[in-house]
């Protein structure tokens, strides 16, 4: 497993996580997802990412399930909703949290999203006050823009901003342009999710490259000169950046193995530079 460390902190995490998106709203499916985790961990994705929006609650309970007799061996990443953003909405689902999950701190406590009914400084503050309780050990953000950071950084004061969580894939490589410069500079670490893209909608087709398509077929031939999918090559462009971390959700086992054959092996030059040819960063 490759690492990397976490903000400022000298705490390493691994640079391929489990998200768990979508867990908990399927009650057939638990068993399955429970199971994944645990496999996960046992081959070292320790990173552990969860939210209360996640199946309502749901998929925090499936990873209390997942990790409640190893709890040290897991770096454990939930997020606040921005409905929640008071600060007494903020202690209180750190609590509620804390009590899916099983646990009594939580590594690494998240602003799910930008706030439209409360202030930044409102949230960061409860998220000082958790801090010196000793509740939750780190602080971070999800889908901050750059002032948005710089903002949540002020009013943390002497405690260090180490995470913004932002959407990451060969689709979307907006954090390129200023956020990942200031990140890497500052030390906060980026989890990518969705590293294989969305699914198409409104907002055009963000989605991984079908079968067939031009764009696959690059990475198709990339990656027979690696023996690995293209999916392995697309995550293997992701962690070619210093500064990020990729959290992909793996409901499966199967999931998580093709996600480990990510690791262990690098994109040369002429193939980096085959892939950005194809998926340019757009303005």
């Amino acid at each position: 497993m490759r690492f990397r460390k976490l903000g400022n902190t000298d705490i390493d995490i691994p640079v391929i996580g489990q998200g768990t998106w979508k867990f908990g709203e399927d009650p057939r499916k638990e068993r399955d997802e429970v199971e994944a985790l645990r496999h996960g961990i046992q081959n070292g994705l320790t990173l552990m990412d969860t939210a209360e929006e996640y199946g309502d609650g749901g998929a925090e309970k499936l990873v209390g399930r997942a990790i409640h007799d190893i709890r040290s061996e897991v770096f454990l990443v939930t997020k606040v909703s921005a409905k929640h953003c008071s600060y007494q909405g903020v202690l209180r689902a750190a609590e509620e949290s804390l009590d899916r999950l099983r646990t009594d701190y939580i590594d690494l406590y998240l602003q799910h999203w930008p706030s439209p009914q409360y202030e930044v400084a409102e949230t960061m503050e409860a998220m000082s006050e958790l801090v010196s309780r000793g509740i939750i050990k780190h602080v971070g953000v999800s889908n901050f823009t750059l002032d948005l950071m710089k903002e949540a950084q002020y009013h943390l004061g002497e405690i260090p901003l180490v995470c913004n969580q932002l959407a990451y894939h060969l689709h979307d490589r907006r954090i390129e342009k200023e956020i990942l410069p200031f990140s890497i500079e500052n030390s906060v670490t980026i989890m990518g999710y969705s590293p294989f893209g969305y699914a198409p909608s409104k907002f055009g087709n963000k989605g991984f490259p079908q079968v067939g398509s031009p764009e696959r077929k690059i990475l198709d031939t990339i990656g027979d000169n690696y023996g690995v999918t293209a999916y392995q090559v697309a995550m293997n462009w992701i962690l070619r950046q210093e500064g990020i971390v990729a959290i992909p959700k793996a409901g499966s086992i199967q999931h998580i193995d093709d996600n480990l054959r990510a690791l262990d092996w690098e994109l040369d030059e002429a193939d980096l530079a085959k892939i950005e040819r194809c998926f340019p960063l757009m303005d």
